[in-house]
């Protein structure tokens, strides 16, 4: 049986879907690690430094996506 990680990958989109939803950027009050420990731990149970790695990761996916459409269009 040969491992796949699209489950993963889904789990960090939603988490990515719900920091979207409730980050602030100039909000003290509405900050990462308030996302994480009022939505993220709860749901994914998943340490703050995981949480940040989930996002820095996506959005390196999400980049890399985005790169590989400008390369294949014409």
């Amino acid at each position: 049986m040969a491992y796949n990680n699209k489950n993963h990958i889904r789990k960090r989109e939603h988490a990515v879907r719900i920091t979207k939803q409730y980050y602030e950027p100039g909000r003290q009050d509405r900050c990462l690690k308030w996302v994480w420990k009022k939505y993220i731990y709860d749901q994914f149970h998943v340490e703050y430094a995981a949480y940040l790695s989930w996002l820095r990761k996506e959005r390196e996916r999400t980049q890399q996506d985005l790169s590989l459409i400008h390369i294949s269009e014409p």
